[in-house]
């Protein structure tokens, strides 16, 4: 199964306050929304729970809570490994979409990491680990917005 990271970061490598992304960046959540458009996120509780259901996505959520779900389109498992196991059996390709402790868990892991720049510095408390000896940038595409961005895709 290959691995895909997805992910917006603040020059000082902020990716969020608390449960918030701390910015509203015009048309970077759209790439967002594109890139993962039918596809699965692996993603952390607690970011799920703030980030809320998108359409048309499935959900590997990690959480210790032991948390089940009726919805069709969203798996709770009990550690990473439990989650990549299944996804193996059920698709070719996920999204790793965070928190914090997913990013920093999977990121060595990840086939491709796609990552925007918000060029400012933000206070926060949720930090985006380095990018991994290992990777060369493939693509790179500056967009000006109300908050100036860069989209690269680093790939092993």
């Amino acid at each position: 199964m290959k691995l895909s990271l997805i992910a917006a970061v603040s020059e000082n490598g902020v990716i969020g306050s608390g449960l918030d992304i701390p910015w509203s960046v015009k048309g970077e959540q759209l790439l967002f929304k594109a890139m993962t458009y039918n596809q699965w996120l692996i993603v952390g509780r607690k970011t799920f729970e703030s980030m809320g259901k998108l359409p048309n996505r499935k959900y590997a959520v990690i959480t210790r809570s032991g948390l089940k779900s009726d919805d069709k389109d969203v798996f709770y498992f009990s550690s990473i490994d439990n989650a990549l196991s299944t996804l193996k059996n059920v698709t070719d390709h996920a999204f790793v979409s965070g928190g914090g402790e997913i990013y920093k868990a999977l990121i060595h892991r990840a086939d491709s990491l796609h990552i925007s720049t918000v060029h400012t510095d933000i206070d926060g408390d949720v930090f985006f680990p380095q990018v991994p000896d290992g990777y060369s940038e493939v693509f790179k595409q500056r967009f000006s917005s109300n908050l100036d961005y860069t989209y690269r895709i680093w790939q092993k």
